[in-house]
């Protein structure tokens, strides 16, 4: 990606045009409406040139905070790129927006030696060219990751592997990777289900019998007291080959041959639970640090939970996974393809389908805890997401909801945590974790009027994604952007 878009209201294209022709003028490509093509209609290009743009500049105004379009081009940007605000009023910015540190253009008429212009223009080069920032703000800029993408795009590459050549490979190349935990256990799985093999085997070639030397005097001698017991083996194997003999084929038959089969492989423990995966206990600090870019007041104070062992959903349910639910007249129907995460879902109607999940499966389904959640997110990670503490556009899903097993995995083996949909949890909504369990339980001493909702979705951009970041929305909202997990405690019944 290169490059700038400049977004604003068609009320404020003076001053837009003296921001783009001074952004030009110290070196960037610009993209704003004013250099369409003819025949081109603005709606045709302006989301390929958000997807292609580094920075989304947004002119803030009255008229601008008011505009849609710029909503949705700032939105959009924060997706796909990174937004870079600039006030030319002293305008009341929409609220997703309010903790983004704004430039101060209000009265600038084009004057590039302004301090307030540069400051615009260093916080744009940051951006741009992360090698150009200076000392004393490089250390509040997390570099990349590392090697992330690559290690990322190796293991979605071997994620359902059955050569242990391929799991030995990339805990080689990772042996502290995000999936490498992941890739022992199923590495192990794969090398004690070929161990009976190898045994199998072994015992299939036939043994050399042993000559028998012939019994010294001695033993002859004392073996003569066990001669009743030898009679009585000799005839009880008579016995057993007399009835073979009445099985065996004449002369005259021909032997059939015997066909080799493969054994059928089981029938699935249950044909309308969803995909579960286990969860190991432990303990985290649930939140995040005042530190955090895009931290806001409710992801605090930081506790310390326990969380004892649990298994999750390994995506969100799905409208497959729902379907069995309506078509025992339980559910209410919900469209989508079958792959796709149901959405419009309120915490209610989400509540009767673990409800019904139980008395189908004789385990105890229900939603996560917020804290469960949260130690399911993070994966024995610290860091803003579990990949790292920079968003990265391949980890996320934009524009619409993507199917349920197609995201990124996590180390526990959680696919799509931090996006697609955002997701119900069991907690009354609180503004704060002064009065949050420790032991990993759901907050329940509320009014309830609220539920927490937690990781991002395809609407929201890189702050809503991170692992604290939590929401509200009342119990009825049906909202497309927001879905579900369920978990099972570890003593449930099986």
């Amino acid at each position: 990606m290169s490059g700038i878009f400049l977004s604003y209201s068609r009320a404020d294209r003076p001053i837009a045009q003296t921001v783009a022709e001074a952004l030009e003028a110290e070196g960037f490509t610009v993209w704003w409406d004013k250099i369409l093509r003819a025949g081109q209609t603005y709606d045709e290009v302006t989301e390929s040139m958000l997807r292609d743009s580094s920075v989304v500049v947004v002119l803030w105004s009255h008229t601008s905070v008011k505009s849609k379009w710029v909503r949705a081009e700032a939105t959009l940007g924060q997706r796909n790129a990174v937004v870079v605000p600039a006030m030319i009023e002293d305008a009341e910015r929409p609220i997703m927006f309010e903790l983004t540190q704004s430039a101060n253009l209000i009265g600038w008429t084009g004057d590039r030696s302004d301090s307030n212009w540069q400051d615009l223009v260093a916080d744009i080069k940051r951006v741009i060219d992360p090698a150009d920032a200076s000392a004393s703000t490089a250390a509040t800029i997390s570099p990349p990751t590392s090697d992330a993408t690559i290690e990322n795009t190796f293991w979605t590459s071997i994620q359902d592997t059955s050569d242990p050549a391929e799991l030995e490979a990339y805990l080689k190349r990772y042996p502290d990777g995000h999936f490498s935990e992941l890739a022992r256990n199923r590495l192990n799985g794969l090398m004690s289900a070929a161990a009976p093999v190898v045994a199998a085997a072994a015992l299939s070639e036939p043994s050399p019998k042993p000559v028998a030397s012939p019994p010294a005097p001695e033993q002859v001698k004392k073996s003569g007291s066990k001669a009743p017991l030898l009679i009585v083996a000799l005839l009880a194997l008579g016995a057993v080959g007399y009835g073979a003999m009445q099985f065996l084929p004449s002369d005259d038959q021909e032997l059939e041959p015997i066909e080799q089969v493969d054994a059928p492989p089981p029938p699935p423990l249950c044909d309308i639970c969803p995909d579960m995966t286990e969860i190991p206990a432990g303990s985290f600090s649930i939140g995040s640090p005042d530190t955090e870019p895009g931290r806001i007041g409710n992801e605090g104070p930081q506790k310390r939970v326990s969380i004892a062992a649990f298994e999750m959903s390994t995506t969100e349910i799905t409208v497959g996974e729902w379907a069995a639910c309506v078509a025992d007249g339980v559910c209410p129907t919900k469209r989508g393809g079958d792959t796709l995460p149901v959405g419009s879902v309120s915490w209610d109607e989400a509540n009767t389908y673990t409800s019904w999940l139980s008395a189908k499966t004789n385990r105890s389904y229900r939603l996560p805890s917020e804290a469960e959640w949260e130690y399911a997110a993070r994966a024995n990670t610290e860091s803003a997401y579990w990949w790292g503490d920079r968003f990265s556009d391949g980890q996320s899903v934009t524009g619409q909801a993507a199917p349920a097993d197609a995201g990124p995995i996590n180390p526990f083996g959680l696919i799509g945590m931090l996006g697609n949909v955002r997701e119900w949890t069991q907690d009354c909504y609180v503004n704060n974790y002064s009065k949050l369990p420790t032991d990993g339980s759901a907050m329940r001493s509320a009014s309830c009027d609220l539920r927490s909702i937690r990781g991002g979705s395809f609407k929201h951009g890189a702050s809503e994604h991170r692992a604290a970041n939590r929401a509200r929305q009342a119990a009825s909202t049906k909202d497309p952007a927001v879905g579900f997990r369920v978990v099972v405690p570890e003593t449930s019944n099986d």
